[in-house]
């Protein structure tokens, strides 16, 4: 999957999974903020964080290890995106 498709996937779950609306996740780019109390962030929470990590496990096939520490992974669509490809890319 390009990198762009994979951007746009997440941007589609943040809209199906996690109820924003459409015209809000267009406005996301590749370096907003994903967690809540961070300036300019989309605002995530925690569990937030758990549904956008189901989804991923479903569409992408990609398994999170929740004894990693995936914080960083999960900093901006960006570096989401390019964990994805690389979990996707190892399997």
């Amino acid at each position: 999957m390009e990198p762009k498709e994979t951007v746009d996937e997440l941007k589609s779950i943040l809209v199906t999974r996690l109820k924003f609306e459409p015209r809000r996740a267009a406005e996301i780019t590749l370096d907003t903020p994903l967690p809540k109390g961070v300036e300019g962030s989309i605002g995530l929470d925690s569990l937030d964080f758990i549904e956008l990590s189901l989804a991923i496990e479903e569409r992408f096939g990609v398994v999170l290890d929740e004894s990693q520490d995936l914080v960083k992974h999960f900093a901006t669509i960006d570096s989401l995106s390019r964990f994805i490809a690389a979990q996707a890319g190892g399997s």
